[in-house]
């Protein structure tokens, strides 16, 4: 059972997103704790392993970091396992952050506008070194400003009305704090409201947005010296497993749906006469049969989703702005 989900993540030029892909595939490559991740193309495999590379081995200097992303984005296709069992498989499109703010005339911003509308989870990219400090008020706008959050908004706005996401069906977000390694000597909490402030958005009562908030960083040492500290990412995965923990959820609502469809018309069928019943037979026993198959593809999904939350004990979750924990 393999389902196959789209994920985007929306950041500036500059924000972070080409090397989140990059340390989240290094890390994940050899296995996380029986997790992995492989890409379906071996072109695509070998590009991101050659830019990895250059980031940790390399010469030091500016050199290391990957160029901006071309005009043409690229759109990855990976396989999320564990124990090398494929478990989901996913979509990642890389774009140049500039097509979040051009014309939708540009080829590019119309396939970064599908990409999402498609999207079973988005991640926002915030940079950390936009939040070394407590912001105040007026900070706060200039600070999601230069994050690109009111054009995020504009394409959120429009997945909204696509999803409708609501508290029984919520859309999942996750806010992450790229190089967190900029802003990590600040209490977790103050960053916290600082984010919340920011995305005002998703923490309004009703919303229907799940929305996480998780740090991740390249290294702690890049906060003294980004083209000398060494690599050693954290928290990369995270993200992708709660976005792949909501695959199963999507995926978890519909098989129960079907279940009790099937349900509904077994208690009509078996609730006839004894003619009727005789007569409809075979439709009883390819329901039963079917709605087993429909059961255990429940329970196998509900398996993998109490795997997934052991990695978020800890991550903050809040649906409608209430935190909360996942509970399946």
């Amino acid at each position: 059972m393999k389902q196959n989900i789209k994920i985007t993540m929306l950041g500036t030029t500059g924000a972070g997103k080409t090397c989140y892909i990059l340390g989240l595939y290094s890390t994940m490559q050899l296995g996380l704790e029986g997790f992995s991740l492989s890409c379906q193309d071996m072109d695509d495999d070998l590009r991101l392993t050659e830019q990895w590379e250059q980031l940790v081995f390399a010469e030091e200097g500016e050199d290391r970091w990957p160029s901006a992303t071309g005009n043409e984005p690229h759109n990855y296709a990976f396989d999320f396992s564990y124990g090398l069992k494929p478990m989901m498989g996913f979509e990642w499109l890389d774009y140049r952050g500039g097509a979040m703010s051009d014309l939708s005339t540009e080829s590019d911003v119309n396939t970064l506008r599908t990409h999402l509308v498609e999207s079973s989870c988005v991640f926002l990219c915030i940079s950390g070194e936009l939040l070394k400090q407590k912001l105040t008020e007026s900070q706060l706008n200039i600070i999601a400003r230069r994050a690109g959050v009111t054009r995020m908004i504009s394409y959120l706005a429009e997945l909204a009305k696509a999803k409708q996401p609501t508290n029984e069906n919520p859309y999942p977000v996750v806010i992450t704090i790229t190089k967190y390694d900029q802003c990590f000597q600040r209490n977790k909490d103050e960053i916290l409201e600082d984010i919340k402030n920011i995305f005002r958005i998703f923490f309004q009562p009703n919303s229907g947005w799940l929305t996480m908030i998780c740090p991740v960083s390249l290294g702690k040492e890049l906060a003294e010296n980004k083209n000398t500290g060494q690599i050693e990412p954290k928290n990369m995965h995270l993200p992708l497993v709660f976005a792949i923990y909501f695959g199963y959820s999507n995926e978890l609502r519909q098989q129960e749906n079907r279940a009790k469809r099937k349900k509904d018309d077994l208690e009509i069928l078996r609730g006839g006469n004894f003619l009727e019943r005789w007569m409809n037979t075979e439709q009883i026993k390819s329901l039963e049969n079917s709605l087993n198959n429909n059961q255990e593809q429940i329970e196998e999904l509900k398996k993998r989703m109490r795997f997934l939350r052991q990695q978020l004990t800890n991550a903050n979750l809040y649906l409608s702005g209430t935190e909360m924990q996942l509970d399946v």
